[in-house]
């Protein structure tokens, strides 16, 4: 039956009554299902009925014909197999629910009774099983009155306040620029994806970012608010690997999940910049430098590798070394002048060809005097 349904049962019977008077052990249709589906039903307030909706469970068909069925109903008898229970003449009607036990022994007005389930005999036409008062199975002519235990699904996310007032949870709700679904295309710089939560009901919400399904962050938003996608934004863009990719975020309230909001992006970074975030001082003018560059290289790639010696200025002059990191040779500085002291500093730039080969950098070393 999908998700988002929870089952209810009866505490206790409702009544004792017949299963079906005409001596037949056919349950669709029979006097209970009826009765059910009937008058039972018109005796539940109008905002319960409006929220049952049909619930799909096997049945046999009863009459000597041993066929297991599905079928529809609002509300519904369990089966003996729901029970937890599988005697010898009973087909398997469904399985055990989790909560079998505490469901095997009956009561109305505070005794245990005989209940019905909705299991006919195998092999026989007038026959049908219940529980016991002490939660065993055993059948009984369908004429005979036992307890009526009725059972039906409403949605999960349904609440009932302490005065009795039921009433649907409002799921938390997902709202960007960007709308849910879009599709980025090809994204080279860092994503700064806002959005906001909020929860019409005013509950506490627990939002989650994912990337590919893999959680990324939890963020406990008791009021809703507006947040960025943390793992994409700024220098947490870096750890984003170069490929598709499907960003998802739900927020929670604890009765229920709001609907994804997804986004997806191909990120395809073809040049990476390394530098020092400090520059390396030196004492006297820094004359020369040697920088080895490790790591795979396609063929059609570049790379290029910057030097300065006054990068305490306001406008250093970089020096262009590639050639000598490719020859594995020491370039010597022509600049001579450093207003703010002589201070070492790189700037290597790797960047894709035309074949789009990946590459990356695996270490960087060297010296200058």
């Amino acid at each position: 039956n999908g998700t988002g349904r929870t089952l209810v049962v009866r505490k206790d019977c409702y009544d004792v009554r017949v299963w079906e008077g005409d001596n037949v052990n056919t349950y669709l249709y029979s006097d209970i299902d009826e009765w059910l589906n009937g008058t039972y039903k018109n005796l539940l307030d109008a905002d319960i009925r409006g929220t049952i909706g049909t619930t799909n469970f096997y049945y046999t068909r009863g009459n000597t014909t041993n066929t297991v069925n599905a079928v529809p109903r609002a509300i519904f008898l369990l089966s003996v197999t729901e029970l937890g229970k599988s005697p010898s003449y009973a087909n398997t009607e469904g399985s055990a629910l989790p909560i079998a036990s505490t469901l095997q022994i009956a009561y109305r007005n505070g005794s245990a009774v005989v209940q019905w389930t909705r299991s006919a005999v195998r092999s026989d036409s007038s026959n049908s099983y219940f529980l016991s008062t002490n939660g065993n199975a055993g059948y009984d002519d369908v004429t005979s009155a036992h307890g009526s235990r009725p059972a039906f699904t409403l949605p999960s996310n349904l609440s009932v306040s302490s005065d009795g007032t039921v009433s649907l949870n409002a799921i938390p709700t997902i709202t960007s620029d960007t709308p849910s679904g879009t599709d980025l295309g090809e994204i080279s710089e860092s994503i700064e994806l806002n959005y906001t939560v909020s929860d019409e009901d005013g509950d506490a919400m627990t939002v989650s970012e994912y990337v590919d399904d893999l959680l990324t962050r939890s963020i406990d938003s008791p009021e809703g608010g507006e947040y960025t996608f943390g793992a994409v934004s700024g220098e947490n863009w870096k750890t984003v690997l170069n490929g598709s990719h499907t960003l998802k975020i739900v927020a929670s309230d604890g009765k229920g999940d709001s609907n994804p909001y997804t986004v997806t992006f191909n990120k395809q970074v073809r040049t990476a910049t390394i530098s020092l975030a400090e520059p390396l001082p030196a004492d006297d003018i820094i004359k020369a430098a040697a920088i080895a560059v490790t790591g795979h290289f396609p063929e059609d790639s570049t790379l290029t590798v910057l030097v300065t010696n006054n990068a305490l200025d306001d406008v250093p002059v970089w020096e262009d070394m590639s050639a000598s990191v490719a020859n594995s040779s020491n370039h010597v500085f022509t600049n001579q002048t450093a207003a703010n002291g002589f201070a070492f500093n790189f700037r290597i730039t790797a960047t894709r060809g035309v074949s789009d080969e990946q590459g990356y950098i695996s270490s960087i070393g060297g010296a200058f005097e």
